[in-house]
């Protein structure tokens, strides 16, 4: 009986420590406060990255949060957002990430 509960032990200790991670995002500013940031301010846009639930759920593909922000800040054709706001979004047949915010461009037309 001994043995067993040292197996079981051991089979649950590495369990536990087994797990994978997946890269959601890089950003070059962040906050969740208000900011002020100079350069010239235009339209709000939005961004999405959505793939199919099925192919999530096989290990084929998975959304991507990078990809959202980047289709919203070239819709506005600037380089950053500002008061963003992302949403994670899970329907029937698809999830992933909307991504929406003030679009600015602090390097001047």
């Amino acid at each position: 009986m001994k043995k067993y509960m040292m197996a079981f032990l051991t089979v649950g200790l590495v369990l536990t420590g087994w797990g994978c991670s997946q890269r959601v995002t890089d950003f070059t500013v962040i906050s969740t406060k208000n900011v002020r940031v100079d350069g010239e301010e235009g339209d709000r846009v939005k961004g999405e990255d959505m793939k199919l639930n099925c192919l999530v759920n096989a290990g084929l593909a998975f959304p991507d949060m990078k990809a959202a922000i980047d289709q919203a800040i070239e819709a506005g054709g600037g380089d950053a957002l500002v008061d963003g706001v992302v949403y994670y979004k899970q329907g029937l047949m698809t999830q992933g990430y909307e991504v929406e915010g003030t679009i600015i461009n602090t390097k001047g037309k």
